[in-house]
């Protein structure tokens, strides 16, 4: 049963996401208006045309009211998060689980968002933020991960100073947020990996400019779970 109930929160957490993501690139007020609309028609959906994966399936992938094709992103972001708390919920504790949820949930939300319009929002590094005070009350070593905090952004922002257009302010937060939970000697580890994915995509989109967002929030997601797996800390 608290598998199932992970996997239906999983989904609800998905839907909520599609929201998000959204408005967000839209520039719409997340809680108004308050219900759901088509994208594309923008008639309010009923509570039926609403239901998490299974409304997808059942109307095909189409708005019932205008016949408009739904883009696959909004199946995919309810299917991942969904199987995503399950997984969680199969292999770890109700804490870590709890702490894994709140990761994937911001990353999914960071990689469609920055990807989209260059932006990472406040709520991104402040539940990683929230997410780190939980664990620090799991595995300790408060004092190790103040010392990562502030070494990560006393270089963030020797960065940000000394390249006027690099990181952002979103990207600063986001990777110090990642630093106090992942504390010594992963929050380094995930400075270099977020760099090297942001450099590999640049190279691939042949782009000067990098949403380095959904590259630190794989990277922290990602260590944060092999951390725990492997008792890296």
């Amino acid at each position: 049963m608290w598998y199932i109930i992970n996997f239906v929160f999983g989904a609800l957490f998905g839907s909520f996401l599609n929201v998000i993501i959204y408005r967000s690139v839209e520039g719409i007020s997340i809680i108004n208006p308050p219900r759901s609309f088509c994208p594309i028609c923008k008639t309010t959906l009923k509570w039926y045309d609403n239901i998490p994966i299974l409304s997808y399936i059942f109307l095909r992938g189409k708005c019932r009211y205008c016949g408009a094709k739904i883009p696959l992103r909004y199946l995919i972001v309810e299917l991942v998060p969904a199987f995503g708390f399950l997984i969680h919920s199969l292999f770890f504790s109700l804490p870590v689980t709890l702490i894994l949820n709140s990761l994937l949930f911001i990353t999914i939300a960071v990689i469609y968002i920055d990807l989209k319009i260059m932006m990472i929002p406040d709520f991104a590094w402040l539940i990683v933020g929230f997410a780190a005070i939980l664990d620090i009350f799991l595995h300790g070593e408060l004092f190790l991960r103040v010392i990562a905090f502030s070494t990560v952004l006393i270089i963030l922002l020797i960065l940000k100073f000394r390249y006027k257009d690099g990181m952002g302010s979103g990207d600063i937060f986001l990777m110090s947020a990642f630093s106090l939970l992942l504390s010594i000697p992963l929050a380094f580890y995930m400075m270099v990996l977020s760099s090297i994915l942001g450099i590999l995509f640049a190279i691939f989109k042949k782009s000067k400019i990098i949403p380095f967002g959904p590259f630190i929030s794989l990277s922290g997601y990602f260590l944060y779970m092999f951390s725990i797996i492997f008792l890296m800390r």
